[in-house]
C-alpha cells in the first residue's frame, strides 16, 4: 500500500432550495440556444443517466425553460468513450452535452480518446447531486451483513457492476481491501439498470448501486444492508453504515475514508458540455439547472430515492472535478497498480 492519498474533503455539499420563479437571470445569461440541444447518455435506457437525464428534460419543458427543445440520444460503449468522443467532436457548438458519472473521469485515464481530462478537455456545467452507494442483496439470500459477511468469507460472491475499470469495481476493489472477503468475481455490464436486474434475479450475488437503479426491486428482490455514509441515510434508517460495522476502520480509518460518500469517490451527476463553450452559454445552462435542481420535481426524487442533494455551477464543478479526477487517477494507479494511458498529462 503506497502512501496515502489527497482525499476529497470540500465542494461536495451545497444545499440550497429557491422557488424556480424567485431565481434571477444571471446578468450574463445573453446568450441564447439557436438549436435543438442534444443530451448524449452515454448508457442505455434503464440506466441511472438516463432515468436522471429524462426527468431534468421534462422539468425544462414543464417549466419552459429552454426556447429550444431538448432531445435525449443514447450512446453507449467503450464505458461511455463512444459519447466522450462524440462530445469532444463538437468543439466550439454548445449545443450538446451529456449528463455524468464517473466513467467520464475513469474512461479517458485508460482509453486514448480525445478527451483525457474532462475538467480541461470539456465544459464542466453543472453537478445536480451525488449519489450515495449502497451494498444490495436479494433478501433470499442474505438478509443482513452478519449473514452477507459469513458467506463472503466462506466463498467467493460474485457481483456486478457497469464496465470493466469503472466506478462500480473501483468501489468493490476498496470494499474487498476493507471486508476481509475472500476476492469477489466481477461481472462488468451495460448499465445500471441490467445490474439490478443481475442481483434481483438471483444471478449473481451483490452490487454496488445508486438508489434510483435498485428501486425497482425494493424491497422483494433487492434491499440494502450497508450505505457508505457518515451517518445512516434518513431513506434507509434500518441499514447500518460501514463506519458502524468496522469495514475499514483499520489503518488510521484510510480505507473507511475512501468508501465514504464525504471523502470517497461516489458516483456524481451533472452535466457536462462540448469543448469552447463560452462564458455566456455556460451562463445560461446554469441559470436553467439550477431551476431544475430547485424544482420540487427533483428536490422530490434526490429525497425518495436517497440522494445527497448537491449543485454546483461550472466554477465550482470544475475546480471539484480537477480533485476529482486526481484521486481517481491515485487510487487506479497506486493502489489497484492498473495501468494508465502512457500519455497521461502529469498534474
Amino acid at each position: 500500500m503506497k502512501e496515502s492519498r489527497k482525499l476529497l474533503t470540500k465542494g461536495v455539499f451545497t444545499l440550497g432550495v429557491a422557488t424556480i420563479a424567485a431565481l434571477p437571470m444571471s446578468a450574463q445569461a445573453q446568450w441564447q440556444p439557436t438549436k435543438p440541444i442534444e443530451f448524449v447518455v452515454q448508457t442505455s435506457p434503464g440506466g441511472g443517466s438516463d432515468i436522471y437525464t429524462r426527468l431534468w428534460l421534462g422539468i425544462i419543458e414543464k417549466y419552459k425553460l429552454s426556447p429550444v427543445p431538448l432531445t435525449p440520444v443514447n450512446m453507449p460503449g467503450g464505458a461511455g468513450a463512444v459519447a466522450l468522443t462524440y462530445l469532444y467532436g463538437q468543439s466550439g457548438d454548445p449545443h450538446y452535452l451529456t449528463p455524468t458519472l464517473n466513467s467520464i473521469v475513469t474512461t479517458p485515464m485508460q482509453q486514448k480518446i480525445p478527451v483525457m481530462y474532462p475538467s480541461e478537455d470539456l465544459t464542466p456545467v453543472a453537478v445536480m447531486t451525488i449519489d450515495p452507494f449502497l451494498l444490495w442483496v436479494n433478501p433470499s439470500k442474505y438478509k443482513n451483513w452478519d449473514e452477507f459477511q459469513a458467506a463472503c468469507k466462506a466463498g467467493r460472491l460474485t457481483a456486478a457492476g457497469t464496465g470493466a475499470r469503472q466506478e462500480d469495481e473501483i468501489h468493490l476493489g476498496l470494499f474487498q481491501e476493507a471486508s476481509g472477503c475472500e476476492k469477489f468475481r466481477y461481472v462488468p455490464e451495460s448499465g445500471g439498470g441490467k445490474v439490478a436486474s443481475d442481483v434481483a434475479g438471483g444471478h449473481v450475488d451483490f452490487n454496488f448501486n445508486q438508489p434510483a437503479e435498485a428501486m425497482p426491486h425494493y424491497p422483494e428482490k433487492m434491499i440494502p444492508i450497508v450505505a457508505f455514509t457518515k451517518e445512516r441515510m434518513a431513506s434507509w434508517p434500518d441499514t447500518p453504515t460501514h463506519w458502524e460495522l468496522g469495514i475499514g476502520t483499520e489503518n488510521d480509518d484510510e480505507y473507511a475514508k475512501l468508501l465514504d460518500l464525504e471523502t470517497g469517490l461516489h458516483q456524481h451527476r451533472g452535466l457536462i458540455g462540448s469543448p469552447g463553450m463560452s462564458d455566456e452559454a455556460k451562463a445560461w445552462y446554469n441559470d436553467m439547472f439550477r431551476k431544475v435542481f430547485d424544482s420540487p420535481e427533483w428536490q422530490e426524487f434526490m429525497k425518495t430515492n436517497g440522494m445527497v442533494a448537491t449543485y454546483m455551477g461550472p466554477d465550482e464543478y470544475k475546480a471539484w472535478l480537477t480533485t476529482f479526477e486526481n484521486n481517481h487517477a491515485h487510487m487506479m494507479s497506486d493502489v489497484f497498480g492498473w495501468d494508465l494511458r502512457d500519455d497521461l498529462r502529469k498534474r
